[in-house]
C-alpha cells in the first residue's frame, strides 16, 4: 500500500513540475531588444515594444520599431564595442539593433558581420519591404569606404524610407553619430537583405 502511495505521489510531482515549467516558458517572449519579456506586458498578437499596435491601413512599416530607442544614441561615447560585434552608433551597430528590436521572426543574425560592406548570409532581395536592411556598397549613394547599411522603415510606391546612424544628411544637421531618417528612391541602395 505505501508504495502505492509514492509512486502516485511521485507522478503528482512530476505533473506539476512540468506544468510549471511550460507556463513558465509560456511567460517569456524574446523582448525587444534580445532580452526576455513578460507577454503580460507586450501584449496578444503584437510585435515590437510594448504598447505599440500597427496602424490599420498604414503601408507597409517598421511596425512599432522606435528608433529613439536605440541604447546608444546621442550619449557621446565613441569606438566602444556594442557587445554584438560593432561599435556603437555606427551604421551596422544601429541597423542590427534594429534587426533584433522589430520583432519580426527573422532566419539569419545580423551580428558580428563586419564592417556595412561585408555584410552577408542573409537573403538578397530586388523589392525592399519594411524590415529589410538596405545596403550601399564603398562609394555608392553617399557610403563612405566601408559601405553603408540601413533599416528599411517602409516600402511603397518605388521609394523606402531608411532609419540608420552614421549617415550625414541635412535631416540630422550633418551630424557623423546621430540618427538620420530618409527617404530616397528604391535603386539608390546597391541591395537589400532579408534576414
Amino acid at each position: 500500500m505505501q508504495w502505492r502511495m509514492q509512486w502516485r505521489t511521485s507522478r503528482e510531482c512530476s505533473r506539476l513540475l512540468v506544468a510549471g515549467v511550460a507556463v513558465a516558458l509560456t511567460l517569456c517572449v524574446p523582448g525587444p531588444a534580445g532580452g526576455l519579456a513578460s507577454a503580460s506586458t507586450r501584449g496578444a498578437g503584437t510585435s515590437g515594444p510594448p504598447g505599440a499596435r500597427p496602424v490599420a491601413g498604414a503601408p507597409a512599416t517598421a511596425r512599432g520599431l522606435d528608433p529613439g530607442a536605440y541604447p546608444w544614441r546621442g550619449d557621446g561615447r565613441t569606438w566602444e564595442a556594442d557587445g554584438h560585434g560593432y561599435y556603437v552608433r555606427s551604421c551596422a551597430s544601429f541597423a542590427a539593433w534594429a534587426l533584433r528590436a522589430d520583432g519580426r521572426p527573422r532566419h539569419h543574425s545580423p551580428d558580428f558581420l563586419g564592417d556595412a560592406r561585408a555584410w552577408r548570409g542573409a537573403t538578397t532581395v530586388r523589392t525592399p519591404r519594411a524590415g529589410d536592411i538596405a545596403q550601399w556598397d564603398p562609394g555608392a549613394g553617399g557610403a563612405g569606404r566601408r559601405g553603408h547599411v540601413a533599416y528599411v522603415a517602409a516600402s511603397e510606391g518605388g521609394r523606402v524610407t531608411l532609419y540608420e546612424y552614421n549617415f550625414r544628411s541635412p535631416a540630422n544637421g550633418h551630424r557623423p553619430l546621430a540618427l538620420n531618417v530618409r527617404t530616397v528612391p528604391a535603386g539608390n541602395p546597391s541591395r537589400y537583405l532579408r534576414f
